[in-house]
């Protein structure tokens, strides 16, 4: 009976090195160093597109929600005045 090997052995130099030529307790930690880990590859990797369009709704919703509370303040703060008698 022959047994046929399905994967290929790989060679210590065809691994990436993830850690850019670092040591690996420089790399791991809290923060990070700079240099340390690799560059987006797909589009919801740290630092792809899919992070800066989340980051640019959560602004944008951030900048509605404030608009809204500043336009409700105004107009209560109208209607207050129009009820006291204190129109300009």
């Amino acid at each position: 009976m022959q047994f046929v090997q399905t994967t290929p052995d790989l060679l210590p130099g065809t691994v990436p090195d993830p850690y850019g030529g670092r040591n690996a307790s420089e790399c791991i930690g809290l923060y990070p160093k700079p240099g340390c880990g690799r560059e987006p590859v797909l589009s919801g990797d740290r630092g792809g597109s899919m992070q800066y369009a989340t980051f640019g709704i959560m602004i944008a919703a951030l900048v509605v929600i404030g608009v809204r509370i500043s336009r409700s303040i105004i107009k209560r703060d109208r209607a207050r005045d129009e009820a006291l008698g204190l129109n300009d």
